[in-house]
């Protein structure tokens, strides 16, 4: 807006930094390069990308599960689906997208529930994917495990991007946002996943709903019901909820299976008792993933109990008075905040434990343990309770 700054105009590729990249990107890793034949189809369809750098990145990751052999395919199905005499990016797409097996479909779907250029936590993306019941275990590998190497596979095929790797994982993601677009347009097309944006945009039908923004806070009280709902997720930056409440009565939805309150607050018939979990949610007996972090809890009634199947308690950022027995969410696999949870052998996740809670713990039966969060609490000077972290591993059974 202001003509005093130099814009600096983006350009498209040219054909030799095009075939550079495809270069770089696929002959590296496969052994073309003998096959002339292949070498020719190799520049004729980076010609037809047209110098867009993202339709080679994920024509080298369609190509990338190929073997040399079956480049003439792929040649073949990119010539069928040719438009203006060029590759547009949601044709090279598809072609990738069809090849994935259903399971692996379904992940890349549930990106599309991510805000533009979210960066995603990979961890939490995992614990999502199983709770919503995408993921079944293979052989000896965990669900996590097979969760883990399909993110892998999409971020091998180009379709997601990993931001941040750390001991040779990925920790955070992020998937460029003209794929986005292609897998929104994808997942309306069979009713995956609602995106409100506001009060207009409820669904009565979709079993998944993901709201990003909130920008007209009657919405969280005065939204329609859809009884069918699975998935109830809040998902976005925490300080453009502050001070939002969602109003419990809106939360009797008997099937789900996952749900994301995030930086919220609970409305309860008129009142704000926001210090305590609502029984509605107890009475989700369902659930298989519980978000509640930064809600401004203080306890967890007994009636948690009632959530039988739970796997991953995210109630982190909430200062609770006293310890909530969880002993009986035997199903537990991932709990995050300061709560006491008995002997469970399924977890995997147990973060923000105090080292006295730790110490009355019988640490055989933590056999699938992988990730520990240690802290001992101390007085300040000024009577103020504060946390020292005395110790945090990962991938302990490694």
């Amino acid at each position: 807006m202001d003509g005093r700054v130099h814009v600096h105009k983006l350009r498209f590729l040219t054909f030799e930094e095009s075939w550079k990249l495809f270069d770089l990107k696929a002959f590296m890793n496969m052994q073309w390069v003998v096959d002339e034949d292949l070498h020719r189809i190799g520049k004729e369809m980076v010609q037809k990308c047209d110098g867009l750098p993202l339709a080679i990145v994920v024509l080298v990751g369609l190509l990338s599960k190929k073997r040399p052999n079956e480049g003439h395919e792929v040649y073949a199905s990119v010539w069928r689906f040719l438009k203006d005499d060029y590759i547009h990016i949601s044709t090279v797409f598809y072609l990738s997208f069809n090849e994935l097996h259903h399971e692996l479909k379904l992940c890349f779907l549930y990106l599309s529930v991510f805000p533009e250029d979210y960066e995603i936590d990979v961890e939490k993306l995992i614990h999502l994917l199983v709770a919503e019941g995408f993921i079944q275990e293979d052989g000896e590998m965990m669900m996590e495990d097979v969760a883990r190497h399909y993110m892998e596979e999409l971020i091998d095929r180009r379709l997601v991007e990993a931001v941040r790797r750390a001991r040779g994982k990925v920790v955070f993601c992020r998937i460029h946002y003209l794929l986005r677009d292609v897998a929104i347009k994808k997942a309306k097309e069979i009713n995956f996943v609602n995106v409100v944006y506001n009060e207009h945009h409820s669904s009565t039908t979709c079993r998944r709903e993901v709201v990003h923004h909130l920008m007209d806070n009657n919405y969280l009280c005065d939204r329609r019901v859809n009884k069918r709902m699975r998935s109830f997720l809040f998902i976005g930056e925490q300080k453009r909820m502050l001070g939002s409440y969602v109003k419990t009565t809106n939360l009797k939805l008997k099937l789900l299976r996952v749900l994301n309150l995030r930086g919220l607050l609970f409305d309860c018939e008129g009142y704000i008792p926001f210090m305590s979990l609502p029984d509605v949610i107890c009475e989700l007996i369902h659930l298989r993933y519980l978000g509640v972090a930064d809600t401004g809890l203080r306890h967890l009634p007994s009636l948690i109990s009632n959530l039988q199947f739970l796997q991953t308690l995210d109630a982190s950022g909430n200062r609770f008075e006293g310890m909530t027995d969880l002993r009986r969410l035997t199903s537990l696999r991932h709990l995050m905040g300061r709560l006491l949870i008995g002997d469970a052998v399924n977890l995997q996740t147990l973060r923000c434990i105090s080292s006295y809670s730790w110490s009355k713990l019988q640490h055989k039966s933590f056999k699938n343990l992988r990730d520990l969060e240690i802290y001992r609490a101390e007085k300040s000077s000024f009577g103020l309770e504060f946390l020292l972290y005395t110790e945090k591993s990962s991938c302990l059974n490694s």
